[in-house]
């Protein structure tokens, strides 16, 4: 299987193009059953794989990092950013609510919180793509529209944007755009997303 990074170098003349990423933060620790998981950050071995994922993607040009403000994702563009830093200096980080406090993926986060505690991130991505109304999760239509319009409008320059956000926000955006339906088999790795190219 072609690793994200290879499928990154292998667009060609991509320095020339206005290209989004939507990266999954690097690995962490377990989330406690029951909770949100909010405070769980990343691992040393996620802090060393975001170091060298940035080290892998240094030649290629990385226009702006945007991501979560959700520790572990704050974390992972930070080491990122620090494995870029041998060849590129200048790169910007900007924390977006709509990546992940609660994300655009969610309407309404009151409502949507009981449906990832009774089902769990899979669970109700798996009612998501038969076609269920889960309450608070925000509709394919504006998945399509108002989320595809953001990441638009946030990849301004050409080169790769980077949004580190969490797995349960690109399996959404990616079914709702049909770039690729996730399942509880082929779920979201760590450091791993989608590719999206303007």
């Amino acid at each position: 299987m072609t690793s994200l990074i290879e499928k990154l170098h292998n667009i060609d003349n991509i320095n020339s193009k206005r290209i989004a990423v939507l990266l999954r933060h690097g690995e962490r620790g377990e989330i406690p059953t029951g909770s949100f998981g909010t405070e769980v950050l990343l691992s040393l071995n996620g802090i060393k794989e975001a170091i060298s994922f940035g080290k892998k993607i240094a030649d290629l040009k990385i226009a702006h990092i945007f991501c979560s403000p959700i520790g572990r994702c704050v974390q992972t563009a930070k080491f990122i950013k620090e494995g870029l830093t041998e060849k590129q200096q200048d790169i910007q980080i900007t924390q977006e609510a709509q990546l992940g406090t609660p994300g655009f993926h969610i309407a309404n986060a009151n409502i949507a919180g009981k449906a990832y505690l009774d089902y769990g991130c899979s669970g109700v991505f798996e009612h998501f793509s038969q076609g269920e109304e889960i309450p608070g999760i925000a509709s394919v239509e504006s998945l399509k529209t108002n989320a595809m319009q953001w990441i638009n409008n946030k990849t301004t320059q050409n080169g790769i944007t980077l949004f580190v956000t969490h797995d349960a926000l690109i399996a959404h955006f990616a079914y709702a755009n049909k770039i690729h339906t996730y399942s509880k088999e082929n779920w979201i790795q760590f450091l791993d997303g989608i590719i999206i190219d303007f």
